[in-house]
């Protein structure tokens, strides 16, 4: 995790010790499930280590207070992150570009967790900051995904 997304999550989630904690605790476990699809690793030790994880935040008090929210967005944003992968490397441009937009769903998971914290207009407000945190952490200076 960047500087940035650390600075927007003290921002807008700081309050709200169990909100933080979640946040950030979800999104090393997307980042845990990327590392398995990008570096397949030899053993399985890892890989069991990521599913004791999620394990852990999905039962989380944070997580099962506010479940009926965010369990829907957990599987869209799952189901958007599994798209990107199988169009990632297609020869059609098109779907390159919507594979790159589709892995940044997980977004919503964190905006979600914004306005639970706060309410809609400041989550409003900390969307487009969070989609252009993501975009220059996920992109090289010539706007290709690294």
């Amino acid at each position: 995790m960047n500087k940035e997304f650390l600075n927007f999550l003290k921002q807008y989630l700081a309050h709200n010790d169990d909100a933080l904690l979640w946040v950030l605790s979800y999104i090393t476990l997307c980042h845990a499930i990327d590392d398995i699809h990008d570096n397949p690793v030899k053993d399985n030790e890892y890989t069991q280590k990521v599913f004791d994880y999620a394990h852990i935040v999905y039962s989380s008090v944070f997580y099962i207070q506010h479940i009926h929210i965010l369990y829907p967005l957990i599987r869209m944003a799952g189901n958007s992150y599994a798209d990107s992968l199988a169009w990632e490397k297609s020869s059609e441009k098109w779907k390159r570009n919507y594979a790159d937009v589709l892995r940044q769903n997980a977004n919503e998971v964190v905006l979600a967790v914004v306005e639970i914290v706060n309410n809609v207009d400041i989550r409003r407000k900390a969307s487009l900051e969070l989609r252009e945190i993501s975009y220059y952490s996920h992109h090289n200076k010539l706007g290709e995904p690294c």
